[in-house]
């Protein structure tokens, strides 16, 4: 008796639960292959479409690149239960010869709350002079890129990706590094560049040495022939996450669970100069502790968040946002914070401040 009143229960509470209002996306595919694309074809463009299969409306509250190469278009409206939405990826290939691989992570009011698309592809180049080939200027060398983008990464990966270095000179040129952080290594080869000739340039990132999480940026300075110039210097950027697909059955049941009382933050209309607070209730649904392991409330002296290191099973805190209205301008004002935690279903949260600043 006691037994199948224990059935009883169960199938009622998961009932209850099942029939909560929940937003969830299922896209067509999340991978797409643009195949070889010539250099001089104009972008390469993907429309990634996708449909709401929950029962309340769904919301796409940011979609994040790791380059400015890749341009995102999306549906801003909410979509209704059982209609359709799209996301639009555009890759700017021009000067971007070689392998396309690139992850953009869409943020919606899901659970799990991200989703992450990716495209590949190849770029075929164009016959061009050395001096198109390689457009970044660096001293008396030239670069095929300034910026390697490592896109998303495990914590227990180590990716290698390398540039091209071209020495138009007359004189040969030796490139070395200075003061590279310890998750990073760098070599060149070969390391002394004749004249006419190239080198490539392989950066090695260990995730797990970055001891970070989320979009990440680094700058390595560059030594060449023997000058230490402040401007001979590469930015390297990743996405650090963790693989939650290695977590055992175990894990996942007494996982965290994050929820917030809010996504978007209403802020109206606030004279240019003031000051305002405004509160975030986090609560921990979940069996594990919470660990909040990131707030990033990008650049600019807009924003400033105060949130709590951990939340405990149960329990709940607030994250606390100020925004500092003296150094913007008049018209419609809208932030961005992400908060990267340890729930496995919801490791990245947007969440969104919107505001009118007026004289």
């Amino acid at each position: 008796m006691k037994f199948n009143l224990l059935v009883l229960l169960l199938f009622i509470t998961f009932g209850l639960w099942a029939q909560q209002p929940q937003a969830r996306i299922s896209f067509d595919k999340v991978q797409h292959d643009f195949g070889r694309v010539n250099e001089d074809g104009g972008n390469a463009t993907h429309n990634f479409t996708f449909t709401n299969t929950g029962n309340s409306p769904l919301i796409i509250n940011n979609v994040v690149t790791t380059c400015g190469c890749t341009t995102p278009e999306y549906s801003k409206q909410p979509i209704r239960p059982g209609e359709n939405g799209f996301i639009t990826i555009a890759y700017d290939v021009k000067g971007r010869p070689g392998a396309i691989d690139k992850t953009i992570v869409v943020h919606t009011n899901t659970s799990p709350s991200t989703t992450n698309l990716r495209i590949v592809g190849e770029v075929v180049p164009v016959d061009r002079h050395p001096s198109e080939a390689f457009r970044h200027q660096m001293g008396p060398i030239r670069l095929s890129d300034r910026h390697i983008s490592f896109n998303r990464m495990f914590t227990y990966e180590k990716p290698t990706l390398q540039i091209t270095a071209f020495n138009p000179g007359p004189d040969p040129m030796r490139i070395s590094f200075v003061n590279l952080p310890p998750h990073l290594t760098a070599d060149v080869r070969p390391a002394t560049i004749r004249a006419g000739e190239r080198a490539a340039i392989r950066v090695t990132y260990d995730a797990a040495r970055k001891r970070d999480w989320g979009f990440v940026s680094d700058q390595i300075s560059m030594i060449l022939n023997d000058n230490r110039a402040s401007e001979h210097r590469l930015t390297v950027t990743a996405v650090i996450e963790e693989d939650f697909s290695r977590w055992t059955p175990a894990q996942m049941q007494n996982a965290p669970n994050i929820s917030l009382d809010k996504q978007v933050i209403e802020a109206g209309r606030i004279k240019k100069g003031e000051k305002r607070t405004f509160q975030v209730r986090m609560t921990n649904n979940g069996r594990g502790q919470l660990t909040i392991r990131k707030v990033d409330a990008g650049v600019g002296q807009l924003l400033t968040v105060n949130a709590p290191t951990s939340i405990n099973a149960g329990a709940s805190a607030d994250l606390t946002v100020i925004l500092d209205t003296s150094a913007g301008q008049n018209g419609e004002l809208t932030r961005t914070i992400t908060l990267i935690t340890n729930d496995p279903r919801n490791s990245q949260i947007t969440l969104r401040l919107r505001a009118e600043l007026t004289d």
